[in-house]
Order: C-alpha cells, then sequence, then structure tokens
C-alpha cells in the first residue's frame, strides 16, 4: 500500500511594519482629501459672502435712490430755488413739536427736500446717539411729500402732511389743525391735494443689532459689524429702522447746478453747500459706499486704501483688515429738481 503524502502551503499574513505603513499612507491620502475639502468649502463659504455682499450693496443703493428721487416731491406746487421758499411753508405750531427723539426740528421738518451733514468723529445729530454713530461718516437727510395722496377723511390729528393748492402754494401741517389752514389754501375745489410728509435719515451705525445690551443703543454686548441704518418720522417721533449690515461707510458730494447763461453743475461737500445756503440748488447727489464681508478670514489681510466722493481716503482698521469689501459709487438725479 503506497501512501500519499498531502503537502501544505504556509499562508502568510501580513506584518506589523506592512500593516503601520498602509496605515501611514492611508492618513496622508485622506488628509489630503481633508485638506481638499476643507480648502473648497471655505473658498465656497468666501465666495457665497461675497455674492450677498453685492446683493447688500444692490439693496443698499436702491434704497437710498428711492428716497433722494423722492426728494423734494411736493405734490404740483414748485419749490422755489432760493433759501426762503414763499410757496412752501411750515405751520408755526410745527416749531415746538416734541420729537421724542430729541432731534432738532429744523433737520426733521423743513421745506428744503434733501440735506447733507459732513461726517465728523462725533455725532452731529443728537436723535443719532454716539454710541451708535460710526465717526466720520456722512449722514442724508431727504424730506418729502409721499407720492400717495390722503384723502380729508383720513386725515389723523397726530400725523403730519403736506396740503397743496396744486400750482400755486402749500403747507406742512399735524393733522389736528387741517381744518384751520390758511383760506388761499383751502379753495379751489378739485385744485387742493393732502400727501403725509416724509422724513428720512440715513447714517452708519456701529452695529448690526441693538438686542444684546441696552435696548435700541450699540454698546459693548452688541455685535462691532458696521450697518446702514436710517430714522424714519411716524408721527411726531423719529423710529429707527435697520437697513444693511456690512456697511463701513459712506460718503457724499453734491453737484450745484450754477445760475447763468451756461449753466453748469460743480460738486462740493456739504459743509460747503450749506456755508452757502445752496441745498435749493442741489440737482444731482453722488454717493459713496463701503460695503465689507461677514466672513472673517484669516488669511486675508485688505491693505488697501479707499478714495471715495468727497475727496474722503479711507483705510480700514488694522482689526478689520481680514474682512473681504468692495466700493460702490453711485449718482442719483434729483428729478423733481430738474423736471421741465
Amino acid at each position: 500500500m503506497s501512501s500519499t503524502r498531502v503537502h501544505h502551503r504556509r499562508e502568510h499574513g501580513f506584518t506589523l511594519v506592512e500593516v503601520m505603513v498602509s496605515i501611514t499612507v492611508g492618513l496622508i491620502l485622506l488628509s489630503g482629501v481633508v485638506s481638499i475639502f476643507i480648502s473648497n468649502k471655505t473658498a465656497y463659504r468666501l465666495q457665497e459672502s461675497t455674492n450677498v455682499l453685492d446683493e447688500n450693496a444692490r439693496y443698499a443703493l436702491n434704497q437710498i435712490q428711492y428716497h433722494l428721487r423722492l426728494g423734494d416731491h411736493w405734490g404740483a406746487v414748485e419749490a422755489q430755488e432760493d433759501s426762503t421758499d414763499e410757496n412752501i411753508n411750515v405751520e408755526a405750531a410745527l416749531a415746538a413739536l416734541p420729537i421724542a427723539s430729541t432731534c432738532t426740528e429744523s433737520n426733521v421738518i423743513s421745506t428744503t427736500g434733501f440735506f447733507g451733514i459732513e461726517g465728523d468723529a462725533v455725532s452731529p445729530l443728537d436723535c443719532i446717539p454716539n454710541a451708535d454713530y460710526l465717526p466720520n461718516t456722512d449722514i442724508l437727510i431727504v424730506r418729502y411729500a409721499g407720492p400717495e395722496r390722503v384723502l380729508p377723511a383720513d386725515i389723523e390729528a397726530t400725523e403730519i402732511y403736506f396740503h397743496g393748492n396744486i400750482g400755486k402754494v402749500g403747507t406742512i401741517f399735524k393733522g389736528n389743525t387741517y381744518a384751520s389752514l390758511p383760506v388761499e389754501e383751502t379753495n379751489g375745489p378739485g385744485q387742493l391735494a393732502d400727501y403725509q410728509f416724509k422724513t428720512v435719515i440715513y447714517f452708519i451705525r456701529k452695529c448690526a443689532s441693538q438686542d444684546r445690551g441696552t435696548p435700541n443703543v450699540c454698546d459693548a454686548a452688541d455685535d462691532t459689524t458696521p450697518s446702514l441704518a436710517r430714522l424714519v418720522l411716524e408721527g411726531t417721533d423719529l423710529v429707527q429702522e435697520d437697513v444693511v449690515a456690512g456697511v463701513e461707510q459712506l460718503q457724499t458730494r453734491y453737484g450745484r447746478l450754477t445760475p447763468g447763461n451756461a449753466p453748469t453743475i460743480q460738486y462740493f461737500d456739504a459743509t460747503t453747500v450749506t456755508a452757502n445756503n445752496a441745498w435749493r440748488q442741489v440737482v444731482n447727489v453722488q454717493v459713496s459706499l463701503i460695503l465689507r464681508s461677514s466672513e472673517f478670514d484669516v488669511g486675508y489681510t485688505d491693505e488697501r486704501s479707499f478714495e471715495l466722493y468727497g475727496e474722503y481716503d479711507y483705510e480700514p482698521a488694522e482689526a478689520d483688515k481680514h474682512f473681504s469689501r468692495k466700493q460702490f459709487n453711485f449718482a442719483v438725479q434729483i428729478r423733481n429738481k430738474t423736471r421741465g
């Protein structure tokens, strides 16, 4: 009988060294994949932030343009260009109007359609506290009769309106005195029109949210994101509204139509226009905005200096240079100054 010998092949596994090498190579590949993922995610986040910045800028421009184009609208009453407009009057009782925000009455109720204030180290207006105001940013004030007529039956005692005799004269008044308006403005059936009086004050605020600390004030408990805000006249109060977060500069200059046989437009800052008592001759407003991203990018440093309207050079503070930002310039023709 023959015997058959069975030979078994020796089976080999992985050695410890081979396992460690494989793990090391795998970790290197994985770290590369993770690094690419993080890099792509960061790039996407920054690109998305830039897209949001463009959208915010578009909205901010639309809001400012909308109100500037309504500036100096007084229904069908023509505002005169001299400093004392005899066509449009302010009811005497409004001089003592208690504006709750303590803003000077002349900055709220006036027959001048718009007015600018040059930026300063402190707030130029009492109704914008220093805690809110971002230093060295300009302020825009727009006044007008609202675009929609108000029926006499709908006039409220606590609101402020403009009452005009079409093509002649008009008065800014408080609703509770409607019945006592001058006779020459209440005569002429079919020739009278009433509108709600509007005042809008644009400025740059130090924070985006005022909810964390003292209500309605930017303080240490709030964020430090500069924002475009506005005060809107409602009744006899100025109500603050948020417009767009991330706006860190607002600078302006004003195109004044110089008189003469060949009139030209020359541009000045707000201080010069005020000194020459020439706000009624302004027909164009140029605005520069700087908007910054909401994303703090440690790997990016913005070393640029920006030249804004009004010959204002702006360089971001050192702590803010890790935000990306863009400059936007635009001009608005004051239609109610150039009609006809």
